[in-house]
């Protein structure tokens, strides 16, 4: 039966060691009850999760489709036009594995293939990316005219590299957020390493995480970020491309509860910034989870601990 399963014995998001064990059941693709003693309907398989530590599974924001970490069951990638035709057939393969968004980019990041963007995305290209807009093209405001012109053209999300610094990087963040509110596309654009966000003094960065707030602009962070504060401003952020502890321990964050946090950034922060609002433990979420093996949330994480069950739409993969 497609997307149902009963996975007895798991902890979910254990912060202490003595949380009991449970029992989740999933159907059509989404967790329909948890509880214990829960009972398989007809057909259903069961499996034994060991009273291991049960977490959404992870969602790599900004990855390469050869490279997936265990227990990632969501990623998107940024892929240059010339290799759009082996990145959709690789999504093609993945199929039932990993949940694939491809960013269709021109092959320098400068935007003067506009044909080939707009032919990628009509192929199957999921949103139209672009790279530090004031740096390569020179003309930020054509490069944004570009690259929101195509989104609007396929009904589109947008998804742009910012790795310059200081107040270059700024000047593109606040470039970003007023083309995305001016266009009503919020919710539908994300920046990539937002480099500035940690290279601008604090009060300027405080400036910044509201305007990416307000204007509903995600960010993936692929490097150290003030991930707190993105948080706590309202922006959605997620990880892409770096180990969830190798990040926490950058940031200085080893205490149990920023693990925590990190942990739940690569998750359900990550599925956010994807565009999924419902990936998590409760019922009526979508069954994407993973079970490791250990007590907490935070030994798994620090640890790297590999899972030992991974669930995709309802199903172990």
């Amino acid at each position: 039966m497609s997307g149902e399963l009963l996975i007895r014995g798991v902890r979910p998001w254990p912060s202490a060691a003595e949380l009991p064990a449970v029992d989740v059941l999933c159907l059509n693709g989404r967790i329909d009850q948890i509880g214990v003693g829960l009972v398989a309907p007809d057909g259903v398989p069961v499996v034994d999760g060991g009273g291991g530590v049960l977490l959404p599974s992870f969602v790599d924001a900004h990855g390469r489709l050869d490279t997936l970490r265990p227990g990632t069951t969501m990623i998107r990638a940024h892929v240059p036009v010339a290799a759009m035709d082996d990145a959709l057939a690789r999504r093609a393969d993945l199929l039932g594995l990993v949940e694939v968004q491809l960013v269709a980019l021109s092959p320098t990041g400068a935007i003067t293939g506009m044909d080939a963007l707009d032919a990628a995305l009509t192929a199957g290209a999921d949103l139209v990316g672009g790279i530090d807009p004031a740096r390569v093209d020179r003309d930020p405001v054509r490069h944004l005219d570009v690259v929101f012109g195509l989104a609007d053209k396929h009904q589109c999300g947008v998804d742009i590299q910012l790795d310059d610094p200081g107040e270059l990087g700024a000047f593109e963040l606040e470039l970003i957020c007023e083309r995305t509110a001016a266009l009503d596309m919020r919710g539908r654009v994300s920046v990539v390493h937002a480099t500035a966000l940690s290279t601008v003094d604090p009060d300027r960065q405080d400036e910044l995480i509201d305007r990416l707030a307000e204007a509903d602009v995600a960010v993936a962070a692929t490097k150290p970020l003030p991930l707190r504060k993105l948080r706590w401003g309202g922006v959605r952020v997620g990880i892409g491309g770096i180990d969830v502890w190798e990040l926490a321990e950058a940031e200085g964050y080893t205490a149990d509860p920023m693990i925590e946090m990190c942990a739940d950034t690569a998750t359900r922060g990550g599925a956010a910034v994807l565009g999924e609002r419902d990936h998590g433990l409760v019922e009526g979420d979508r069954a994407e989870f993973v079970v490791l093996p250990g007590e907490t949330v935070a030994e798994v994480i620090r640890e790297r601990r590999a899972p030992t069950v991974v669930v995709h739409q309802g199903r172990v993969v």
